[in-house]
């Protein structure tokens, strides 16, 4: 089970922003109060993605006699730049748009 939370963990943390960026949207719409919300939630939710990939890069750099290791840390890197990436799409254009 923690190996399929370390190489999703980037898609739940891209999951859990998309919602609250929702919600705030939906509870404070057209205020100042939401684009402010969206950018902390979004600045959060991209040091949790940043500290998943460095974890990431670290397993998949490791190699050992372990041959999925380095795979899975492959798959969690991916995930954490892709998480990255739509985080950034959705929050910045949320507050700037």
């Amino acid at each position: 089970m923690r190996q399929w939370l370390f190489a999703l963990g980037g898609l739940l943390v891209w999951t859990a922003h998309f919602f609250a960026v929702y919600i705030a949207a939906s509870l404070f719409p057209g205020e100042p109060l939401a684009s402010w919300l969206t950018l902390g939630l979004t600045l959060v939710a991209l040091v949790v993605v940043g500290w998943l990939g460095l974890g990431a890069w670290r397993v998949w750099e490791a190699r050992g006699e372990d041959e999925l290791r380095p795979w899975l840390g492959g798959i969690a890197l991916m995930g954490a730049a892709l998480s990255a990436i739509a985080i950034l799409y959705a929050g910045l254009t949320a507050v700037f748009f």
